[in-house]
């Protein structure tokens, strides 16, 4: 069966040892955290921000640039942004925006373009319409 020269051939240096134990070491380490995060994951809805502000060019003059933030762990998918021109009390225009998907603790940026000048509005409103969680 096995001779001693097989044996001799089959024995581990420290070498080899070390980087078992390491390895072993690196996996159960791996694993342990991904553990600890499934345990300590707690589900939340998207929590999304919006912020507005002029962003004129030559040609688009009334134009506003929109940011998402998705200031939450969880995506939100299509995600309608209205932006509202106020004179008087009333609403004076309305724009809309959609993003496609907002990653979770990511920005968006898009534009919107009114008719009407911005300037003569007593105030920009810009809030979240709608958005789905996937």
């Amino acid at each position: 069966m096995g001779t001693e020269s097989d044996k001799e051939k089959d024995k581990k240096n420290a070498f080899e040892w070390t980087v078992f134990w390491l390895s072993l070491l690196l996996v159960l380490t791996v694993l342990g955290y991904l553990g600890y995060k499934v345990y300590t994951y707690v589900p939340t809805t998207p929590n999304l921000r919006v912020e507005h502000r002029p962003a004129p060019i030559e040609n688009t003059a009334y134009r506003y640039q929109v940011d998402l933030y998705n200031v939450s762990s969880e995506t939100a998918e299509e995600a309608m942004i209205q932006v509202v021109l106020m004179k008087d009390g009333k609403e004076w225009e309305k724009a809309a925006l959609t993003f496609p998907f907002a990653p979770q603790h990511s920005k968006r940026e898009g534009w919107v373009i009114f008719q009407n000048n911005p300037a003569k509005a007593d105030s920009v409103v810009s809030n979240v319409v709608s958005y789905k969680q996937p």
